[in-house]
């Protein structure tokens, strides 16, 4: 149901911006950008408070946070990603960022600057002054 609902959304867009008269270089304003897997399931969901169209494959989002979701029918949240500025590339589900990161999730959080994410593999590519801090409990580590 909702896969239809975001279907019917992205067929009126086109409608509707050749009936008005809609800036390409405007900003949309608190952006939403979700993603499903074929079964319906929640995938992720790209948030920002300012997105703009950097081409026709790419979108420049400010303040991202990023809900990257189970992908299953629980759609539990597993990892949480904000940034002060990203560029989310939809096709290929990967979004990068020359700024600073901070990665949420139960087992640890991580910061840094400079990175990427690819959504298919769930992976975060931190290129500098990166620093984690674990949740877990390390047993017997000093031994």
């Amino acid at each position: 149901m909702i896969r239809h609902a975001v279907l019917g959304v992205l067929l009126v867009l086109p409608a509707f911006a050749a009936s008005s008269q809609v800036a390409k270089d405007a900003p949309i304003v608190d952006f939403r950008l979700p993603a499903f897997t074929p079964d319906g399931h929640r995938s992720w969901l790209v948030r920002g408070s300012e997105a703009r169209f950097a081409d026709q494959n790419d979108i420049d989002i400010r303040e991202l946070t990023l809900t990257v979701f189970t992908s299953d029918a629980s759609e539990r949240i597993e990892t949480l990603i904000l940034s002060p500025a990203a560029r989310v590339h939809p096709a290929a589900a990967v979004i990068t960022g020359d700024s600073t990161i901070r990665v949420i999730n139960d087992d640890f959080e991580a910061t840094g600057v400079g990175w990427r994410y690819e959504h298919r593999e769930k992976r975060v590519s931190i290129a500098h002054n990166v620093r984690v801090t674990f949740r877990a409990e390390l047993k017997d580590y000093l031994q």
